[in-house]
């Protein structure tokens, strides 16, 4: 029971990282090839309601974006602000040297960037909220 429980929440972390960070890791240099492959597989077989769930993530951020509801300070735009609060405040924050998600101070960190002139070590986060 508890290898099932541990292996559920290791495919749903993976799967909640791998919605924008996936291609982050692959620029890292860090990253080994078998690393990529064991991401790869393991994102080829999560459940299907995950797939799902991104999938709908990723229309309603595309959504939100046309309407200019999600400006994210990332390459690859976080999916924890259209998941907490379906737009993305970050793009914003950042350019008036205000706080952003975690998920965007990890892309920070990961070279994943999108705001010329930022250093990622004064990139701040939000408090974390229970929503």
């Amino acid at each position: 029971m508890k290898r099932i429980v541990r292996s559920s929440l290791l495919v749903l972390a993976v799967a909640a990282f791998l919605g924008s960070a996936f291609q982050v890791l692959a620029q890292q240099s860090a990253v080994t090839p078998e690393q990529m492959e064991m991401m790869k597989k393991m994102m080829m077989n999560r459940p299907a309601a995950m797939a799902r769930a991104d999938e709908s993530i990723q229309a309603q951020k595309k959504q939100a974006a046309s309407q200019g509801r999600y400006g994210c300070c990332l390459k690859q735009a976080c999916d924890h602000c259209a998941l907490k609060m379906g737009e993305c405040p970050c793009g914003m924050n950042l350019r008036n040297k205000m706080a952003v998600c975690n998920e965007c101070k990890g892309g920070w960190h990961a070279g994943d960037g999108a705001v010329p002139g930022v250093n990622a070590n004064d990139v701040t986060t939000l408090p974390r909220m229970a929503m």
